[in-house]
């Protein structure tokens, strides 16, 4: 179980003193992040839609993204895609994590021993982003989930534990930003994330069930000079019991964190000594 103490320590975000943000680069990744999985190409109306930004805005945006090889414009349909350097991008993200180096063989060892799925996830804004996901389930889940896979902060494990790792006004702020997805039944999501904030600080795990048929446990990692890396196991829920995913499931995560730890600082040692 980590404590109350490590959790108010992840919260230390190393910050640059206060700058003013760059509006414009803030809008061009506004129009990055309208792209999803199954999202795939978009026109300038859509992304006037998606981003709440001017058409003039989106246009000259789209222009220099487009120069710059972040965009792909088809000019038969007036659309954008990606461009390749988001790809590399996000192949130098996953060859130089250093807890996704370490984390990946014990995921796939816990995951194939067990035959349960096993993931890795940071937040981006009102998601959580899926880092490394190993898929063992022995029903065969039927959701696909990879590496780069998006999924709900305020209804998921992975979101519950990333938000317990919040408090104060940073939480209040996370919260209302969460709220508008959720206009009549607010309340009663608000309650089940709280219950789970409660429940990471007791007991370090949380959860959720948010799919029929699934269910996952998550716990953050909470170092404090890391981002809030949150670690989830998921399976059929038919497959555990309410009995074995506490004497099973829950120290196979706890464990799984600790390892994940002792070999972060087993690693800094060396370079130390180096």
């Amino acid at each position: 179980m980590i404590s109350t103490e490590e959790y108010s320590d992840a919260q230390k975000i190393r910050r640059v003193p206060n700058l003013p943000p760059n509006r414009s680069v803030e809008r061009a990744l506004s129009i990055l992040r309208a792209f999803r999985p199954g999202v795939a190409a978009l026109g300038n109306a859509e992304l006037v839609e998606l981003t709440g930004l001017p058409r003039s805005t989106i246009s000259r945006l789209t222009q220099t993204l487009v120069e710059n090889g972040f965009l792909q414009y088809e000019l038969r349909r007036g659309t954008y895609r990606l461009g390749p350097p988001l790809l590399s991008l996000a192949h130098a993200l996953r060859l130089e994590s250093e807890i996704l180096k370490l984390a990946q063989p014990l995921m796939r060892e816990i995951a194939e021993g067990h035959k349960i799925n096993v993931g890795l996830a940071v937040a981006d804004q009102m998601d959580m982003v899926y880092l490394e996901s190993v898929r063992k389930n022995r029903s065969g889940l039927f959701r696909h989930v990879t590496s780069g896979s998006r999924v709900p902060m305020e209804i998921t494990s992975l979101g519950h534990a990333f938000l317990s790792t919040l408090s104060g006004p940073a939480l209040d702020t996370q919260l209302n930003h969460l709220k508008i997805r959720h206009p009549k039944n607010w309340k009663q999501v608000k309650a089940s994330i709280m219950n789970a904030h409660k429940a990471v600080h007791s007991q370090g795990v949380c959860q959720a069930s948010w799919q029929a048929g699934i269910t996952s446990i998550a716990s953050p990692l909470g170092l404090e000079d890391q981002p809030p890396y949150v670690f989830n196991i998921s399976f059929a829920s038919q497959d555990f019991s309410a009995s074995q995913i506490e004497s099973q499931l829950i120290p196979l995560l706890q464990g799984l964190l600790q390892k994940v730890r002792e070999q972060l600082a087993d690693a800094r040692s060396l370079e130390e000594l180096s």
